[in-house]
């Protein structure tokens, strides 16, 4: 969910822009100046602000081992071969205010709020693109449920296998209803699912997947830039929401009355949504 919720900084850019002055401001007195340069650097700042937009609320210890790791691994102003110390005590005293000053965090958690609704709703789509119709796919196991705290220094995430495999038993012996999925987006049943029926289909078409032609496909109505959709051979169409966050308002993600009048044609023939297990007829087709 981390990815996810960035990727909505990209659609509401002023008022991002607008939050990291206003939090750029609030922290100056946390900068100093190391070997003639600011502590720290800019990017480094913009990096922590971002980090923290990522996976608020913060877990402190391991955002701070998170920003060291990053810090390093870029090489700019230190490294894990040659690190600066005086720059790294720098860079820390910017994070304090995390822990021990009121404002800053309670700046972050009202900015947090402006893009969590929209983080969520991407990470179905996510799974898409992890299952997705494309001749070649990779999936690594087990990490694709949510989470929202960083990575530790050089230790890859701990997996809860038991959970994963106690929601796809469920996801298989009973098809989950889309609302009852959408309204609990925070626990990866959805991307879960979405994984699942990719990879299925994928199984029954495997001759699609090894010469099938791709067809891009438009939507209609002023939500042309809002939706990507393709179809496989004429047989498989995958289509996918994009650039929703202006349109969302208040919705937890765009279904329904989000579309309007919006239409997609679809090729000839009969199918079969199979999230949802809908029927749909070739031609000019409703999104909502």
């Amino acid at each position: 969910m981390p990815r996810a919720r960035l990727a909505v900084l990209s659609e509401l850019a002023s008022s991002w822009r607008l939050w990291l002055r206003r939090w750029s401001l609030m922290n100056r007195s946390h900068r100093s100046e190391v070997h003639g340069e600011s502590a720290p650097s800019r990017a480094d700042e913009y990096h922590f602000y971002q980090a923290l937009i990522a996976v608020w609320p913060a877990d402190a210890e391991r955002l701070k081992a998170y920003m060291l790791k990053s810090a390093r691994e870029a090489k700019a102003r230190t490294s894990w071969i040659n690190p600066d110390v005086e720059y790294e005590a720098a860079a820390r005293a910017l994070r304090h205010p995390v822990a021990r000053e009121p404002a800053f965090p309670q700046g972050v958690e009202r900015g947090a709020a402006a893009y969590r609704s929209s983080g969520p709703a991407r990470e179905p789509l996510a799974g898409a693109g992890e299952g997705r119709l494309t001749r070649r796919t990779r999936l690594l196991p087990g990490h694709r449920a949510l989470g929202l705290q960083p990575r530790r220094p050089r230790q890859p995430p701990a997996v809860d296998f038991a959970t994963r495999a106690k929601f796809l038993d469920q996801l298989a012996a009973r098809p989950p209803k889309p609302a009852a999925l959408l309204a609990n987006l925070s626990d990866g049943r959805a991307k879960l699912h979405v994984i699942r029926q990719g990879l299925a289909v994928r199984k029954a078409h495997p001759e699609l997947f090894h010469g099938g032609k791709y067809r891009a496909l438009h939507a209609d109505a002023g939500y042309e830039e809002n939706v990507i959709a393709f179809s496989l051979g004429d047989r498989i169409v995958a289509v996918a929401p994009r650039l929703f966050a202006r349109r969302l308002g208040d919705a937890d993600a765009p279904i329904g009355e989000f579309w309007g009048e919006a239409r997609l044609t679809l090729p000839q023939g009969e199918f079969e949504d199979v999230l949802s297990g809908a029927h749909h007829a070739g031609g000019a087709t409703a999104l909502a």
